[in-house]
């Protein structure tokens, strides 16, 4: 190990390669780049395999199993919702909601009032249903999560509606963009 200008350096670890990087790096930014494409390759390979798809699965039915519940499976499985969610999705054109963003085909269609605080018609009615990316839809989950652990939550996410979540969500985004 050598010392540069009072900062530890190495040689590259790739081998008959004699170039010097920082200790906080493995390998020159030639062959980082290299062995990068090999372990994306190694990895989506693996992802591919029957035997990582069984352990997904197994993972997946586990999950099920403990996990979720199972009266909201069996309506989020219905042919009545997958109905009113093409519909819902086909209505606000495959776009976010709350930041306009293009979604491609993944649908992701939110209960504006969660689905356990939902009366029966209200579970279906596409006016309590709205379009949201996977990032939007985890954070309003966090959101849901927060406000439901406080005294009298639940009966303020009954009355939360699509004006307010867009209002906040939009925040918090610009929130987290100002960090940066």
């Amino acid at each position: 190990m050598r010392k540069r200008n009072k900062q530890q350096v190495h040689e590259c670890g790739e081998p008959l390669c004699h170039q010097i990087v920082p200790v906080s790096k493995r390998y020159c930014p030639e062959h980082q780049a290299q062995h990068a494409a090999i372990w994306r390759a190694k990895k989506d390979a693996y992802r591919r395999s029957k035997l990582a798809q069984a352990i997904k699965a197994k993972q997946a039915k586990q999950y099920d199993q403990t996990e979720r519940d199972p009266e909201a499976t069996k309506f989020y499985h219905s042919s009545r919702w997958t109905k009113v969610r093409d519909a819902v999705y086909a209505r606000d054109m495959a776009t976010d909601q709350v930041t306009g963003e293009v979604l491609g085909d993944r649908k992701v269609v939110d209960h504006i009032i969660p689905l356990r605080l939902c009366t029966a018609k209200q579970a279906l009615d596409s006016n309590n249903l709205w379009v949201l990316s996977y990032r939007t839809h985890y954070r309003k989950t966090q959101l849901e999560q927060l406000i439901s652990q406080k005294p009298n939550g639940d009966t303020k996410l009954r009355h939360l509606d699509r004006q307010w979540w867009t209002k906040v969500l939009r925040e918090k985004k610009e929130d987290n963009n100002n960090e940066q």
